[in-house]
């Protein structure tokens, strides 16, 4: 009842938060199937211009989602381990000198 009190954008953030709360003991498993064997399945078939629309666009989707910060330090963890330590090294340099340019 209180969920159905709230605006719906709060009912948003509390329905999200709990529905990751009841997925934390295997959060692959979804009433719908293994989500991670999917999407493996998927961008084992994605051209590469896909799989950067898909990710550039779902980055964008999280937002200010519930929890969904930690969703994109998980991406961005992900996301920097696939570049070289050259390529790790050049961007902290980058970054070091104040600049996103």
């Amino acid at each position: 009842m209180a969920i159905g009190d709230c605006h719906p954008d709060d009912a948003r953030q509390v329905l999200t938060a709990a529905l990751c709360d009841l997925s934390a003991g295997d959060p692959k498993h979804t009433a719908f199937g293994d989500i991670r064997e999917d999407a493996r399945w998927w961008a084992g078939r994605a051209t590469p211009a896909e799989l950067q629309e898909y990710v550039a666009e779902a980055l964008r989707a999280l937002g200010n989602k519930a929890l969904c910060l930690e969703m994109r330090k998980r991406l961005f963890w992900s996301l920097w381990r696939s570049f070289t330590p050259a390529v790790q090294s050049a961007f902290l340099e980058r970054a070091g000198a104040g600049g996103a340019n």
